[in-house]
């Protein structure tokens, strides 16, 4: 590990170490990989369903996810949003629907809803950084028909609440666990509590291929509903011999999909990385454990609400204000400290494109929705006052699997360090 000083002079912080990536299952690619590459290479088969070999990454794939999870069906795709997308087709959301969303969350969850010619409504955070279940209920109408939570940098959001309440208002729950792929909640995987659940391999998550996603549901009619969404209204034999309700996959009822087929080439990459996946999350969360202690013995700052089965992915301190969480993290980045979660959720309700209640379809309505030249109208900024000012209190620190026992101390040294400054 290398080692030099920093140039500022206005901090008592006088070392500053360079760490090994903060990137999860991208910065374990290796020989794994390669190999299960070169079987795709040899079979001469990129495509999943057929080739002049025998494809079979992509199936085995699936396989292995519905056995780790305890699931009966998964369906890989082509990308984390595309795995929304045939979410949301699932549970048949569209026009005239409302789907409740975190203010605080990512633009592809966004996208799947209004796509689909539903209304996205923003609900406020708490101080898991997830969904606040109250605000959750705040935001029912009669017209709600699914909400999707986002479990953020691997914490799990509070799904006992949540379950309650959209059990109550029939309420469908999508899971978005694209941060937090083999996270736990009260010991059950993350994506298995709800009615269906996503994931994105892109190069920032939890395992990568560069780009892809997986749908994961124990419902045989979603399932189906997903697999035909994602292949231009098919069910292959593929899947249709996974079915125990055949006529669900009735090719004379008509049904429309796109094309979100994952190639071989990424499920041979994604194949390798989900073996890895268990170690990543145990070096990670031991890590995280080891930080946390120290906070918890402090007078000053504090962590996010933890809940076992956190991957262990990003270490969120709790500071008084916005000011205090943004010199305490310039104090950290200034030491070689890697600030900033290991990928990013904003506010998007106060951002380019979605920004205002002006956001709207001006000419071209979703499918069968208002008509050209009408306004098709989202809930304004303002209605989740509190995501913000939780928000911008936190300072978040990234654990990459592979930080040595040294660079953990290190990161502790510097918080120490760090807290001193701000509190004396």
């Amino acid at each position: 590990m290398s080692k030099k000083k920093i140039l500022s002079t206005d901090t008592v912080l006088s070392e500053k170490y360079s760490f090994p990536s903060k990137l999860l299952g991208a910065s374990l690619i290796g020989e794994e990989e390669l190999k299960e590459l070169g079987d795709v290479v040899a079979q001469k088969s990129p495509f999943r369903f057929y080739g002049e070999g025998n494809p079979c990454k992509v199936r085995e794939f699936e396989k292995n996810v519905n056995s780790y999870f305890g699931v009966k069906y998964s369906l890989a795709v082509s990308s984390g949003s595309a795995a929304l997308f045939c979410a949301t087709a699932a549970l048949g959301i569209g026009p005239g629907d409302e789907v409740i969303m975190p203010a605080f969350s990512w633009y592809s969850d966004f996208n799947s809803i209004a796509l689909t010619g539903a209304l996205p409504v923003f609900a406020d955070i708490d101080e898991s950084m997830n969904l606040d279940p109250e605000d959750f209920k705040r935001k029912i109408t009669s017209k709600t028909k699914a909400v999707i939570l986002i479990h953020y940098q691997g914490g799990p959001a509070n799904m006992d609440e949540i379950m309650t309440v959209a059990g109550k208002h029939n309420i469908k729950v999508i899971e978005d666990c694209a941060q937090a792929f083999g996270g736990q909640y009260k010991g059950k995987f993350l994506g298995t509590i709800g009615d269906i659940a996503i994931a994105s391999f892109q190069n920032n998550k939890m395992i990568t291929c560069g780009e892809g996603g997986i749908v994961y549901t124990n419902n045989e009619e979603y399932f189906v509903r997903a697999v035909r969404y994602h292949d231009l209204g098919f069910v292959r034999p593929a899947f249709l011999e996974q079915l125990e309700n055949k006529e669900l996959a009735d090719q004379s009822k008509s049904f429309i999909g796109s094309q979100f087929r994952m190639s071989e080439l990424q499920g041979a990459f994604i194949l390798a990385q989900f073996r890895k996946l268990p170690m990543l999350l145990a070096e990670c969360r031991k890590k995280h454990q080891k930080i946390r202690e120290f906070i918890n013995k402090s007078k000053n700052l504090s962590e996010r609400p933890f809940i076992e089965g956190d991957c262990g992915i990003t270490l969120f301190i709790k500071l008084p204000s916005k000011s205090e969480a943004e010199n305490f993290s310039k104090l950290l980045e200034e030491s070689g400290v890697p600030v900033g979660p290991t990928s990013f959720c904003s506010n998007i309700a106060g951002n380019y494109p979605v920004s205002t209640k002006k956001m709207a379809h001006d000419s071209i309505p979703p499918f069968g929705q208002g008509f050209p030249g009408e306004k098709i109208i989202y809930n304004a900024y303002n209605d989740c006052p509190n995501t913000n000012l939780i928000a911008e209190s936190y300072a978040a620190i990234g654990i990459g699997p592979l930080y040595t026992d040294e660079n953990i101390d290190y990161i502790i040294k510097m918080i120490g360090k760090a807290e001193k400054t701000i509190f004396g």
